[in-house]
This record gives structure tokens, sequence and C-alpha cells, in this order.
């Protein structure tokens, strides 16, 4: 597909492609901003859905930006646009955690990033247990070549680095006290969450950010960690 205009289609594409990624416990900590005069689409962060206790260093937060960010450079390359991102552009503003200015490129975009578009749909969370099957290891590598393609590092670790994260993550619970609203789930049975804020529920498709100018659109224990597959993304926003 390929388009050179910023018209309501084309952001529509944007957006549900940018909400449809993974972030911590659901809670899509992100807005958006289109300045339609310069092609570029802002990302902040929404103070409101940090999560103070799973989440005290905001890492988890900028990964789940960062997924959005991916996202949305996959659909503009869809599109035919080059997408160039900025990481904090703007030191004296810390919630503006991106941008992404959509460039011209050739004529599909970026061709390392458009046969992803379609996986974008597909792409969902899964809470059912693991089957014991391994990963192959052809697919393990191809993993972490794309993560260094994108000037990232995937590491998988083994069985003995595995039990040694179970250890932290169950001495990490013992240490840090249940909240009020935790015990209360835990007495009625409910299976453990983290203590998502009210305002962090789920949120629409994608939430209006206003801007003055321009174009503006519309601590879980072990046991449970064991058998919940990507138990810091998002559950699936398309079930």
């Amino acid at each position: 597909m390929r388009t050179r205009e910023i018209d309501a289609t084309a952001v529509q594409t944007l957006l549900a492609a940018a909400v449809a990624a993974p972030s911590i416990h659901n809670t899509q900590p992100w807005r958006f901003g289109l300045d339609a005069d310069t092609r570029t689409v802002e990302f902040r962060a929404v103070a409101g859905r940090r999560l103070p206790m799973t989440d005290p260093d905001l890492r988890a937060r900028h990964i789940s930006v960062g997924a959005a960010v991916f996202n949305l450079r996959v659909a503009a390359a869809h599109l035919g646009w080059r997408p160039v991102v900025r990481l904090l552009p703007a030191a004296d503003d810390p919630d503006l955690l991106a941008t992404v200015h959509l460039a011209g490129g050739g004529e599909d975009g970026p061709p390392s990033l458009r046969p992803l578009y379609e996986a974008v749909e597909r792409r969902h969370s899964s809470r059912m247990p693991f089957t014991g099957r391994p990963v192959p290891e052809a697919i393990v590598t191809e993993m972490i070549t794309a993560a260094h393609t994108q000037g990232a590092r995937l590491e998988v670790p083994d069985i003995v680095r595995t039990s040694r994260l179970l250890r932290l993550t169950q001495a990490g619970e013992v240490r840090t006290p249940p909240t009020p609203a935790a015990r209360q789930r835990r007495t009625a049975g409910s299976p453990p969450q983290d203590s998502t804020p009210g305002t962090a529920s789920p949120s629409p498709r994608w939430e209006p950010w206003t801007r003055p100018a321009g174009y503006r659109c519309g601590t879980s224990p072990v046991s449970y960690l064991c058998r919940t597959f990507l138990p810091c993304t998002s559950n699936a926003t398309r079930r």
C-alpha cells in the first residue's frame, strides 16, 4: 500500500497499529499527537498509568511505549513512508518519550518492516499454560538477529538462569508487602494481579491528546508467573 497524504484513513491505520502493541498489565501508558505540517507523530507517557510497585523505575512503561513506536513504524512502512524515530527529543519535556517523522522513502517504505504489518493484527497475549515444547534453535537465532537489527539485544536464558530469575522473583514478592486491594483479591480467591490504579484500566483503541495546532486524533506469585505467557505484556486487545 502506498500513500503520501496524512488523511483520516492513514491516521487510523497508524494508530490502530500503535495501540495494538503490548503494554505492562495492559495499562496502555501512551497518548499520541500528530503535527500534520511536519508529518510527525508524538508519543507521550500517561503519568496516571504508572505502576509504582511493579515498575518503580518506569522501565516497563518505556518498553511498552517502545512497542507502540515499533508498531507505528511498521504501519508507516506499510503505507509507504520511511519512519524516522527520535527518542526523548525534548530535555525539558520528559513525558515526550519519542517522535516519529513520516519521511518519504522507497516506493513501499523500509523492506525490513513491511512484511510485519499483517502480524500486528495477529499478535495477542496468551494466558494458556506452556506446552513444554522447546522453541527450535533456528527460530531463537532468527529472533536474536532481528532484535540486533533493530538496535536491541535479546537474551534467552537457559534453565540455570531461568531458575535464578524465578528465585529472585519469589524473593522480591516476599519482601514486597501486598497492598490492601491485593490482599482483598487473594482473600476472595481472585488471580493475583498488579496493584493497578483505577486510572490505569484498559483505554479505548486510542486516546485523543489535544494539540493547540495541527491535526489531533480522536505482584504475581511465582506459581502464577510460571504458568503465564508474557506476564508483563497486555492482555489481548483483540480476542
